[in-house]
């Protein structure tokens, strides 16, 4: 039995790629995008464990639901990609 060596990047890391990418993401969308049901608890896990400023707020969905988007801002992106805000531990660059 060989070891598999292609690594999958964890749920904070797709969804923090994601973010990077300036998407705004719902709890749905991370769902639909990362097969992730847990995404309240892996932005809070970003915000707590990681220091990483995700802003969030309310919206409604076209079926009538209340969620929060959440979403990084510009200047901590390009502050990552320049080189002058340490990005969290587990970032690749990707």
């Amino acid at each position: 039995m060989t070891k598999n060596t292609n690594k999958q990047p964890s749920q904070i890391q797709q969804i923090f790629n994601g973010l990077m990418q300036r998407l705004e993401l719902t709890p749905k969308d991370v769902y639909e995008l990362y097969n992730c049901m847990s995404a309240n608890q892996r932005f809070s896990d970003l915000c707590l464990k990681y220091n990483v400023p995700v802003k969030s707020e309310p919206v409604i969905l076209p079926n009538g639901k209340r969620v929060n988007k959440h979403w990084l801002e510009p200047f901590y992106i390009d502050g990552i990609k320049a080189g002058t805000i340490a990005p969290p531990s587990f970032y690749t660059g990707e």
